[in-house]
């Protein structure tokens, strides 16, 4: 239970990290092109993170 509950707070933590940092980057004060780009960028960073993530989850319960 112990490591279910930490895997919860990291997963949360990353998570919230990933929507603070797409927050900053949407009121940035950078011009519509270069903001949507990064916004682009954080997400497809984060979709490699999550991804990461499941598969180390996938490698645990095998």
């Amino acid at each position: 239970m112990m490591r279910s509950s930490t895997s919860n707070m990291v997963l949360s933590f990353t998570i919230g990290g990933l929507l603070g940092a797409g927050l900053a980057l949407i009121f940035a004060p950078h011009s519509g092109e270069k903001t949507r780009r990064k916004i682009m960028d954080a997400i497809d960073d984060a979709k490699e993170e999550i991804s990461d993530y499941a598969e180390r989850i996938k490698a645990k319960l095998v």
